[in-house]
């Protein structure tokens, strides 16, 4: 990577140029403008990758959970390079501090920790630093999974290997994947480790497959991504099924690993036993070490995900607010994690006292109101454009479907304000998949009167 170090300050001024057009302004204008990228004669910085600092805890931890991905495309696109950033929270009066104290303050311990492990974890592992063993709220739902995958990350390749996890969209499949990760880069610093979606992966391959002079190059260097190292973590392995050479890849990549002692964990949304059309040889191979379930969280451990998160940002919020998101987003922690964001950021930017009627509020719920969810939105746009429902998160690409299977992107993110990477994982695409889809629905919807009013006519469905 070339020495970006002097161009920093240009490269984030352009970045928020493109950020103004992807984040809402009520998030932009508090939480984006204020921040700054580090100089290289502070503490902090790094020369290969940026470090933006701001004064403001709440939204560090804010941008980090909800528009980490958009921060980093935009800071990609701005310097034409895979640069990668890390957000961190620098109190206004570090600068002011006196530097005869014998102990620096913990958070720039934690700080210098973080960035120290930030190349390897983001330019090669893909690593989400909020995902780790710390931040996973413990429940009778996770216990078993949780305690395999912390026995995988101590004795990598030595235990359960493969490990399985399994679960249903939004409970903490990746997020105790990528601890797995995390734990192993901090334990056994010299391991390499890859996590990937199955869909990245399958894209890959298929670039790498290619015909033309540099067909063998690319093969290679794409088997060289995923058979060079210690631990591959590969996500939603569900979307292989079907696609012979992705599966044979796998098996392949499989065998490599596993003989040379390599561990490897699979996550996917479905159990492998409804693997139908996976081959037998692939099938065995997922069950050859151990298969873990993470089932949906009960009340209590819902509550201590909001109080979890609260605590992390340093957001005071009342046991009334964290039950009654508890209770009224009881199957998918993301949705429940969403619910949250929005209503802290909500009462933070307007400066009010967060109160369950508040919270009602802010999200649109009244007494009666019908609780929306992904679920509910693509079954509606699969009725109103008589399409089935596995279609649209298929990869079936007729004309009815790709117009169902756009309209719900769109709704999705409209209406419950899921990320670009969340949506992506509802639909099994990739988040910039669902970028361009909504970027072009949204394009459509200011000139195209028809679709108007088929979204509008939808949303009624749904509401």
């Amino acid at each position: 990577m070339p020495d970006l170090a002097l161009n920093y300050e240009q490269i984030w001024e352009d970045a928020k140029e493109i950020l103004k057009e992807k984040i809402p302004n009520n998030t932009f204008e508090p939480w984006i403008l204020p921040i700054i990228p580090a100089k290289n004669n502070e503490e902090c910085f790094k020369k290969d990758h940026i470090v933006l600092k701001s004064d403001k805890s709440f939204g560090v931890s804010f941008l980090n959970q909800k528009y980490f991905s958009e921060i980093q495309s935009a800071i990609n696109t701005a310097c034409g390079e895979n640069l990668p950033v890390n957000i961190i929270f620098v109190p206004s009066d570090v600068k002011k501090a006196p530097k005869k104290k014998e102990k620096p303050a913990e958070h720039i311990v934690l700080m210098k920790e973080q960035i120290d492990n930030l190349k390897q974890m983001h330019s090669f592992c893909a690593l989400n630093l909020k995902y780790t063993f710390e931040n996973f709220v413990i429940g009778d739902n996770s216990l078993v999974a949780y305690n395999a995958a912390k026995q995988v990350s101590e004795a990598p390749g030595q235990k359960f290997n493969p490990l399985f996890i399994t679960g249903s969209v939004g409970i903490g499949k990746t997020h105790l994947m990528q601890a797995i990760g995390h734990s192993i880069l901090k334990n056994f610093p010299d391991l390499k480790v890859k996590y990937a979606k199955t869909e990245e992966f399958t894209n890959q391959l298929i670039d790498s497959c290619q015909k033309g002079q540099e067909s063998y190059q690319k093969m290679k260097k794409f088997r060289d991504r995923y058979r060079n190292v210690d631990v591959l973590l590969l996500d939603d392995i569900q979307f292989a099924e079907g696609k012979k050479r992705t599966e044979e890849e796998i098996f392949n990549t499989f065998d490599a690993l596993f003989h040379l002692g390599k561990q490897i964990v699979f996550a996917s949304d479905r159990p492998i036993s409804s693997f139908k059309n996976t081959p037998d040889r692939l099938r065995s191979r997922y069950e050859w070490g151990l298969a873990v379930d993470i089932l949906v969280p009960d009340f209590k451990t819902r509550v201590e995900i909001i109080e979890k998160h609260a605590q992390r940002s340093n957001f005071e919020i009342s046991k009334g607010v964290a039950e009654f998101l508890a209770e009224t987003f009881d199957n998918n922690v993301r949705e429940l994690e969403g619910a949250y964001n929005k209503v802290s950021a909500y009462a933070s930017i307007k400066g009010i006292e967060l109160t369950a009627e508040a919270a009602k509020e802010i999200l649109g719920i009244g007494e009666n109101a019908k609780k929306i969810t992904p679920e509910i939105i693509i079954d509606k746009c699969a009725e109103y454009f008589n399409v089935a429902k596995k279609d649209i998160l298929s990869t079936a690409r007729s004309k009815e479907v790709k117009e169902a299977r756009q309209a719900a992107i769109y709704l999705v993110r409209e209406i419950l304000d899921t990320s670009f990477p969340a949506t992506g994982e509802i639909f099994n695409k990739n988040h910039t998949t669902i970028l361009y889809s909504y970027n072009k629905m949204k394009k459509d919807l200011l000139t195209d009167r028809p679709l108007q009013n088929t979204i509008k006519e939808i949303e009624k469905l749904i509401r």
